[in-house]
């Protein structure tokens, strides 16, 4: 019995041990060859991706800047040519898409005093109570209240007297996080989402009608919409502002002496500054390069008789569908 045992505990002869080893090795070396492999493919993957990203991105804003350039020189053009801005010139003309070093690039120029500034609440430091009036009216055509007038004028100005249905730093300060009124022009209409009453459905829909310039500025009569041109005068409908915008379109206003003429007998002239030249226009930029869609605003001041000047620019970048589709195939 104890010579059974004991040939029963012998251990297996070193060759057979080494040939299990062995195998255990080499498959440990195929598993890391196998990971080494998948890995290095990935970070090369992730390389091309990132550099393809920055070409774009270079090719991008190589195109965004030309096209700024062009909208610069296509205004300074206008200037010389016309002694007016109307809907009918070159720059009020959107640009088609347009391919442009594998990519795409359209654009569009915006005269900004066509829309509603609402930096003429306030003129040289005093509430002016035309401009407010023409801003309660705007408001009451998109189905705002005329409340909010008095938000945005206490935003402006300078002093700690709360208008009737206004806010100052008090009312700010009780919120979370608190801040204080500005007191100062509006830098952006995004800005106006601090403000007492507006939130973000509230300035999207008034974005197409209002802007915010480096100061206080005439409305163009020859660019305006329908529901700013309204708003001008206390009895002018609708429907009387839009056949005033038809005749504008066909006839642009040659000089401000005109309006009278195509107003209703009924109809007084506004009491706000108009014209029918402009100094600041907006243009947009998208640009699509690869994967890479960018929206780039900048605000451009034509001053009479100096070279024109871009004041901001603020670029966004965009996702596209193509994009969304990519990322969720990686």
């Amino acid at each position: 019995m104890a010579r059974l045992s004991f040939s029963m505990c012998v251990p297996r002869p070193p060759a057979e041990r080494q040939r299990g080893l062995a195998i255990v090795t080499a498959l440990l070396v195929v598993a890391i060859v196998a990971t080494s492999a998948a890995f290095l493919s990935l970070g090369q993957q992730v390389w091309l991706r990132q550099a393809q990203n920055l070409s774009d991105r270079a090719q991008a804003e190589t195109v965004r800047s030309g096209a700024l350039e062009w909208a610069a020189i296509i205004l300074t053009e206008d200037a010389k040519d016309n002694a007016t801005d109307d809907l009918t010139e070159a720059w009020a003309q959107d640009i088609p898409p347009l391919p442009a070093e594998s990519g795409l690039v359209t654009g569009r120029i915006v005269d900004a005093q066509g829309q509603y500034n609402l930096n003429n609440l306030v003129r040289r430091g005093q509430i002016s109570n035309d401009d407010v009036a023409v801003f309660q009216r705007l408001l009451v055509s998109q189905e705002l209240a005329a409340e909010l007038a008095d938000s945005v004028v206490d935003w402006l100005d300078t002093d700690a007297n709360t208008q009737p249905s206004g806010a100052e730093d008090i009312d700010y300060l009780n919120v979370e996080p608190p801040y204080r009124a500005a007191n100062q022009l509006l830098q952006s209409i995004g800005e106006l989402r601090l403000v007492k009453g507006f939130d973000r459905d509230t300035v999207e829909k008034l974005r197409p009608l209002i802007t915010a310039l480096p100061e206080a500025t005439s409305i163009n009569i020859n660019t305006a919409p329908s529901a700013v041109l309204s708003a001008l005068f206390p009895d002018l409908s609708l429907s009387e502002a839009d056949d005033l915008v038809s005749q504008r379109d066909e006839n642009p206003f040659s000089d401000v002496g005109q309006l009278k003429e195509r107003l209703p007998s009924d109809v007084a002239l506004p009491k706000v500054p108009y014209d029918i030249k402009s100094s600041y226009f907006e243009v947009t930029i998208d640009t699509l390069f690869g994967r890479l869609q960018r929206q780039t605003v900048a605000l451009l001041h034509r001053p009479s008789g100096t070279p024109v000047k871009v004041l901001w620019q603020q670029r966004q970048l965009l996702v596209t569908q193509e994009s969304k589709e990519g990322d969720g195939a990686e």
